[in-house]
């Protein structure tokens, strides 16, 4: 499993932020330490094709809610098959958050690690087809007429 990002949350009303924070963003109170596991739900997406200053086109940015409750911005390197309650994975390179989209097999070893059986990443030998690139059958453009 990813390591936990560091967050804090708020003694007073339990409120966790992420990044960490000295003080709670509601109450004027000192912020106690906590961690989070890297996997949440995507809120909101977007695309930017036309970026502001400084960052690459396209940018991808998704909001995702953590675990915890806790949501935050991160970038993506793309926004292809994620809709909004997607299950995403977090990881944050220097201070900068970043998501990536969990696909089944991906949601099926993080079930198995949390039950506590080992998945292997891979079968020794193990091809998968390449998926035909012509008309799907019964087309019209598949036929030798």
């Amino acid at each position: 499993m990813p390591d936990l990002l560091r967050a804090s949350r708020c003694p007073r009303c339990r409120r966790l932020v992420v990044p960490p924070a000295s003080i709670c963003p509601d109450h004027p109170v000192r912020m106690v330490d906590a961690s989070l596991p890297p996997l949440g739900e995507v809120v909101s997406f977007t695309t930017l094709h036309s970026p502001p200053e400084g960052f690459r086109a396209p940018l991808h940015l998704a909001l995702v809610e953590l675990e915890g409750g806790a949501r935050l911005f991160c970038h993506g390197t793309a926004t292809e098959g994620v809709k909004i309650g997607s299950r995403v994975s977090v990881e944050a390179v220097d201070s900068v958050f970043y998501f990536s989209h969990m696909g089944f097999t991906d949601r099926a070893r993080l079930f198995w690690r949390r039950a506590g059986a080992g998945v292997p990443i891979g079968r020794p030998g193990w091809r998968t087809r390449p998926r035909s690139r012509g008309a799907p059958r019964g087309c019209a453009a598949s036929r030798n007429d």
